[in-house]
């Protein structure tokens, strides 16, 4: 009986999975291309723990500065970016800093006005810079969207 009850839910699944071709939206994504979604945005977000960031997008490019906390005055600028639109207002980006080996992933939910963020700190793992992962959540002030 517990046989033919998984292998009846394993084929509805299954099942499902092909009908759920057609959607409302027509997908954009190319493959191998860079967007860009986010030119012309600027923020600040504070994550729990008290840092807080400002963030600039454009041209393709990210820049950013520490605003509050120990490394208050640091940042990066011109980092090439890339974006996905998640949903209405959330977006995906990340960037790879190859002078620091930092890499990180960033979802912005302007709807909620909160950011979470996953970064590889040092990936190179060197005495100076040594090997660490970073996974918060802020909340988002300051925005300004792109017109």
């Amino acid at each position: 009986m517990k046989l033919k009850l998984i292998t009846l839910i394993s084929l509805i699944t299954f099942s499902l999975g092909f009908s759920q071709n057609h959607t409302t939206e027509k997908n954009k994504f190319q493959f191998g291309e860079a967007e860009h979604l986010l030119d012309g945005y600027s923020l600040n977000f504070q994550y729990q723990d008290g840092k807080a960031i400002h963030m600039e997008f454009n041209n393709g490019k990210a820049k950013y500065e520490w605003v509050v906390g120990p490394g208050k005055g640091n940042g990066n600028e011109d980092i090439s970016y890339r974006s996905s639109k998640i949903d209405q207002n959330i977006y995906v980006v990340n960037w790879h800093e190859t002078d620091k080996k930092d890499y990180l992933t960033i979802v912005f939910d302007f709807n909620r006005m909160v950011v979470h963020s996953s970064v590889i700190v040092g990936y190179e793992n060197k005495p100076e810079r040594t090997l660490k992962t970073v996974f918060m959540s802020g909340i988002i002030d300051h925005l300004k969207i792109a017109e």
